[in-house]
């Protein structure tokens, strides 16, 4: 019982998923809001993103030591980009990668970092679930969007994610981008915070 009681999650496990969360949230609008606000750097997004995300959260990956942790940061993640008109695609997509990594994290019993990195890079493919309505959007959509994006920008991103290779490309992109800023953070977190005491 005392077993199964230290491996459910409690306050300071779900202080933790809100706090990186929000963290993470906060550098995809920044981002989102600059570099995307031109068409090759939305198409670059999902690169962009894992890398520049990779400290806070290889610094998340040390608070995790239950299982839920990852997928719950994933569903929130959705969610929140749902009410920021983004559509459900990132949101599945976001559940099926993060039951993976948490079957791969809880199999190293949570101590890994090595298999940490990989998880994060296959957690930051997640946000590619944000262009499959583009890659199948309606006429109309397109228009309504244009309205507020512009006739340029929404044919220029429609274009390149309906060619055939750009879309499989980004999510490559993506998970490479992950592994490369989960080895930053890694390395910022073995060189700063755990001289600190942080971790």
């Amino acid at each position: 019982m005392m077993q199964n009681k230290k491996e459910k999650l409690n306050g300071k496990d779900f202080i933790n998923i809100g706090i990186f969360t929000a963290i993470y949230m906060v550098i995809v609008i920044v981002i989102a809001c600059t570099v995307g606000l031109i068409p090759i750097g939305f198409i670059l997004l999902p690169i962009i993103l894992p890398i520049i995300g990779g400290i806070p959260m290889m610094l998340y990956f040390t608070k995790v030591k239950k299982a839920g942790m990852l997928l719950i940061f994933e569903i929130l993640f959705g969610l929140v980009m749902i009410l920021t008109g983004m559509g459900y695609d990132l949101l599945i997509w976001g559940v099926v990668v993060g039951i993976i990594c948490e079957l791969l994290f809880k199999a190293t019993k949570y101590s890994s970092r090595k298999m940490a990195v990989i998880c994060y890079g296959i957690l930051s493919t997640c946000i590619c679930g944000n262009y499959i309505h583009w890659i199948s959007a309606s006429e109309d959509w397109l228009s309504q969007t244009a309205v507020t994006y512009g006739d340029t920008y929404v044919n220029t991103v429609h274009g390149a994610l309906t060619t055939g290779w750009v879309f499989p490309v980004m999510v490559i992109g993506g998970f490479i981008a992950g592994i490369i800023g989960g080895l930053i953070g890694k390395s910022v977190m073995k060189k700063h915070f755990e001289k600190s005491g942080l971790v």
